[in-house]
């Protein structure tokens, strides 16, 4: 219920009268606690709020906290039954009656699951009472055999007579919240206590004075229960032969996958350790393999970004709110201290200075994914417009250097970079100023006396001595245009008979293919055919009608075509309210 992220449609401290009125609820509810235990529970002197959720799957609800920390919950798909969460559950363990499970199956509880038959822990023999009287739907808690603190709090998803009768299969409790969601994620949770290790003797009579206020939750199936109580206890004997035995076991384990992962040792799988664990790994990861030293120094903001968030497995998220640290900056503070890595915070920005690619956390990290096969590069219908450069004769001197002949095409970044290279291998800067040197000062053609310029202007004056072009991609090819580029033009012109067209115009030159766009111009029921306009290199599309908010908007939202590369749009027609004025 509360393992995705849950919305707070508001949050109000409680008044007086209000706070009185929960504690009513409570000892309504919950009759064995005292009043004395109610006020620990609702504190005088600790501010009190409710907040109405709405749950990732839509459901209405409160959570009433107390000094932040979520104590009780509510939800109006269970009528408002008034539920205690597990911080609650551990100063007062009896409040509900108690499953028992195993520690590797809370892991599976923390991912989503329900607890199920199989999973549950019994004491043998198994009998009709073995899961208590309960009917369906009654509210419960999860512990487990080493803890006695509980883990979950959920509903029974069957009856104990349905239990008993499925012979030891299906679901059993289905878990409205449990350790490590979103609702324990309130304010600062306290750590799990140790209550000690589960005593089954004691425990099955705490359970059956914690089921006689279940009892009136739903009376006919209490009723038809204690009916079958009456039933002679060497019947059930035959039907069940099992030899006295006090060992706690599962329930027919192996018959079904569905339950509970099979037999396995005993290894404590604590959430938030494992939240722990699958953090350092892609953070040691991320170092290992994508981070390159001439990245740094980098803002930890896009090294969480681009590197450590992409290190995760597929089948797994990083959430740091819900490992021990809370927030990457402390983790990155343990990484530090660990030597792996050396950051600084400068006006409240952290950056990460340098890795130390030697340290023995990295040597010994042992990469478990297999590298994914490369994928297909998906072509886009998508016309992506860039400026370039075509290198010419002026320039070959400096540019020839870093391997660029005569004709090739440069983007502005690429010439800067190998300008700036030039120019440090040359020592020709002196802070923002640029010592011209006798080839650079014929390439920019500057006046005999001058010796210096800005950085800016040398690599502004050194692009200009270069072929201006326009490098147009759609589809996967790439076109190229001399000088300006020409922007798509749509006019509205009338011909014989009075009747209106639209022209469209340059198509060609972002790589539209004009016999198919003539076809997407007829969806709209008008006809559309390719004709050669006098003075236009390319054929024109023209279209019956009025229809430059159609073709507008076609070349805007299918092919992504920039508004500034569309001339033409003032021709469209005019609303009549417009028209009036």
């Amino acid at each position: 219920m509360f393992i995705k992220p849950f919305k707070v449609k508001s949050n109000n401290q409680l008044k007086g009268t209000e706070r009185k009125k929960l504690c009513q609820e409570i000892l309504a509810a919950y009759p064995m606690l005292t009043d004395e235990e109610t006020q620990q529970l609702v504190p005088k002197k600790e501010a009190i709020s409710v907040m109405k959720i709405i749950t990732y799957g839509g459901q209405l609800g409160k959570v009433y906290c107390a000094a932040k920390i979520p104590v009780f919950f509510q939800l109006d798909s269970l009528h408002s039954a008034l539920l205690p969460t597990i911080y609650t559950l551990w100063h007062h363990p009896n409040l509900l009656r108690v499953f028992t499970t195993r520690l590797p199956v809370v892991s599976k509880l923390a991912s989503g699951a329900d607890l199920m038959l199989p999973g549950v822990v019994v004491k043998e023999p198994v009998t009709l009472y073995s899961f208590g009287k309960l009917p369906k739907g009654t509210p419960v808690s999860i512990d487990t055999e080493d803890n006695k603190a509980a883990v979950a709090v959920g509903l029974t998803a069957r009856s104990s007579e349905d239990m008993y009768m499925s012979g030891g299969h299906g679901k059993c409790v289905e878990i409205l919240h449990v350790i490590g969601d979103m609702l324990c994620q309130l304010g600062k949770p306290p750590v799990r206590p140790n209550l000690g290790p589960l005593d089954m003797e004691s425990n099955n009579d705490k359970l059956e004075s914690t089921e006689q206020v279940n009892e009136n939750i739903d009376k006919p199936v209490a009723d038809a229960m204690n009916d079958l109580e009456i039933c002679d206890n060497s019947t059930l004997e035959t039907e069940c032969p099992c030899e006295e035995n006090t060992d706690v076991t599962r329930i027919d384990e192996t018959e079904e996958m569905e339950s509970v992962v099979a037999e396995q040792p005993e290894i404590v799988v604590d959430p938030v350790q494992e939240m722990d664990n699958l953090l350092e790994y892609c953070f040691l990861k991320a170092c290992k393999k994508s981070v390159k030293s001439s990245d740094l120094p980098m803002l930890v903001s896009n090294f969480s970004k681009n590197h450590l968030l992409a290190a995760c497995p597929p089948d797994r998220n990083i959430d740091i709110k819900r490992s021990r640290y809370k927030k990457l900056s402390v983790f990155l503070a343990e990484m530090k201290a660990k030597g792996v890595i050396n950051t600084s915070v400068t006006k409240g920005v952290e950056s990460l200075l340098s890795i130390k690619f030697d340290h023995p956390l990295l040597k010994e990290l042992v990469i478990l994914e297999e590298p994914a096969p490369p994928s297909e590069p998906v072509v886009s219908n998508t016309a992506v417009v860039s400026e370039c450069y075509r290198v010419t004769a002026d320039v070959v001197p400096v540019l020839s250097k870093f391997r660029y002949e005569k004709g090739d095409v440069m983007k502005r970044a690429e010439i800067r970079k190998c300008f700036t290279e030039y120019v440090k291998a040359e020592n020709l800067q002196d802070g923002k100023m640029l010592k011209l040197n006798p080839q650079l000062a014929g390439i920019m053609k500057t006046k005999a006396d001058q010796e210096t310029i800005t950085m800016e202007d040398g690599i502004n004056k050194f692009i200009g001595r270069m072929t201006h072009m326009h490098e147009v991609t759609l589809a996967g090819n790439k076109l190229l245009h001399t000088g300006k580029l020409e922007p798509i033009d749509m006019r509205v012109t009338v011909r014989s008979g009075g009747k209106k067209v639209t022209l469209v115009n340059n198509l060609e030159t972002f790589g539209i293919n004009s016999k198919e766009f003539s076809k997407e111009c007829q969806i709209i029921g008008a006809s559309a055919t390719i004709t050669d306009e006098p003075g236009k290199k390319t054929p024109s599309v023209l279209v019956q009608g009025n229809q430059i908010l159609y073709v507008y908007k076609l070349l805007t939202e299918k092919y992504q075509i920039k508004k500034t590369y569309i001339r033409g749009l003032e021709f469209a027609p005019k609303k009549q309210g417009s028209q009036k004025k």
